[in-house]
């Protein structure tokens, strides 16, 4: 187990809950939704609408940071969450079948998720507050598994309870995830710097900028951030529409295996993460290098994917691919906490979170129309140039990967 503080038990357990009542709440409303209206692009609107303020959060998330102490701020967001689902459930009780009522609607789930996105940076920011240095690499492992438990868990369990107690009964469980998530969360324990009121006197721009520059400042983390953009825009082939028509077209096979794809990803993803655990201290003195060999798999099972015919490989493949991104996610997290510290940190995931949302956005239309255009095999095939591309980065800046901290300080020093 990690020696850590009681406070990282506190943080990764309200995390679960909340990320959990995150995914019951959308599947509740995407559902409730439907019924009301019938209508598949209202439906649709609500995570567009939510990735669409996790986008805008992550620009202006470092005033907040800046501001506030961290511990403080999510345990704001989170409290401010809990009341808008609250008021979600009198909503659904009232019902949604006026335009004012959906005007409201759609209004508190940008909010809410604006306070995602301002609490999420900060939350990240503080595992390496509770952890030693040496464990990071297992307390991130760990972490990465109940975000991936909670995932696998979610659209089942929110099915189910679904068609059990309906909407409005499940939209009150959701409330009730994130009040004990809440709860939790306020017992985290952790010292933090006193705000410098003379750093608050910096203008606005300069402080929402703050996070890009800490990024291009060093060396290392630019490298990750253009590997991770570059990657990210591959990962938009495993969206549900794209997976859907691959099922069809390149395998052959009926919805059912859609979802048997679609869980044995996740299901990967949640054995590579026990995976990384166990082994998170072979892995921690050579993690630049664990990042250029997850990236070269994740090449080679892109392009395995994406010609073959067989469904059972197709299967096979969807679960392997955890294995390479969860090391890979994991030790960029720890090279990332490695280099900044305390608000910095907490900038710096603010950035590289828009960027993530912003990449992955443009590549679900991008790679939609390419395969509507070129097919489905070609798309997976200028997925794998992109990981190939972000190989090439990770090996010609591989010293920059494996210098320690103190070597990247030194590097941005001259």
């Amino acid at each position: 187990m990690i020696k850590a503080k009681r406070s990282f038990h506190f943080l990764w357990s309200g995390q679960a809950l909340g990320n959990l009542g995150d995914i019951l709440y959308i599947i509740c409303l995407i559902t409730l939704v439907y019924k009301e209206t019938g209508s598949v692009l209202h439906m649709a609107l609500i995570p567009f609408a939510k990735t669409m303020s996790l986008l805008v959060s992550g620009f202006i998330a470092p005033l907040f940071i800046e501001k506030y102490r961290r511990s403080a701020l999510l345990i704001v967001t989170l409290a401010a969450k809990t009341i808008l689902l609250l008021l979600l459930c009198f909503l659904a009780s009232y019902g949604i079948d006026t335009p004012f009522t959906y005007s409201l609607l759609y209004i508190l789930i940008i909010i809410i998720s604006v306070l995602e996105g301002i609490g999420s940076p900060a939350r990240r920011s503080m595992i390496p507050d509770l952890v030693k240095e040496e464990e990071l690499v297992k307390a991130n492992s760990f972490i990465s598994i109940t975000n991936q438990t909670s995932m696998l868990l979610s659209w089942p369990l929110g099915s189910i309870l679904l068609v059990v107690w309906g909407e409005q009964n499940m939209l009150w469980l959701t409330f009730g995830l994130f009040f004990i998530s809440s709860v939790l969360t306020a017992q985290i324990q952790i010292k933090e710097k006193e705000v410098n009121k003379e750093q608050n006197s910096n203008s606005k721009w300069n402080t929402i900028r703050e996070g890009w520059h800490l990024i291009f400042r060093s060396k290392k983390l630019r490298t990750l951030t253009l590997m991770d953009v570059l990657e990210n825009f591959g990962h938009g082939v495993w969206i549900a529409a794209i997976l859907y028509v691959y099922v069809d077209t390149a395998i052959g096979k009926g919805e059912e295996w859609w979802g048997y794809i679609n869980a044995a990803f996740f299901a990967g993803m949640m054995v590579a993460g026990i995976v990384v655990y166990r082994f998170s201290k072979r892995m921690e003195p050579h993690l630049g290098a664990v990042i250029m060999i997850s990236t070269l798999c994740l090449l080679g099972l892109n392009v395995w994917f994406g010609l073959t015919s067989s469904a059972w490989a197709a299967l096979l493949v969807s679960f392997i691919f955890g294995f390479p991104q969860m090391a890979r996610d994991v030790s960029q997290n720890t090279l990332i906490q490695q280099t900044y510290r305390d608000k910095q940190l907490a900038k710096v995931y603010a950035s590289h979170g828009t960027l993530v949302y912003g990449t992955f956005g443009i590549a679900t239309l991008v790679l939609g129309w390419f395969a509507e255009e070129y097919g489905i095999r070609p798309t997976y095939m200028l997925v794998s140039a992109m990981f190939l591309l972000s190989f090439f980065i990770a090996f010609t800046n591989r010293k920059v990967l494996h210098a320690n901290r103190h070597s990247d300080v030194l590097y941005e020093a001259n």
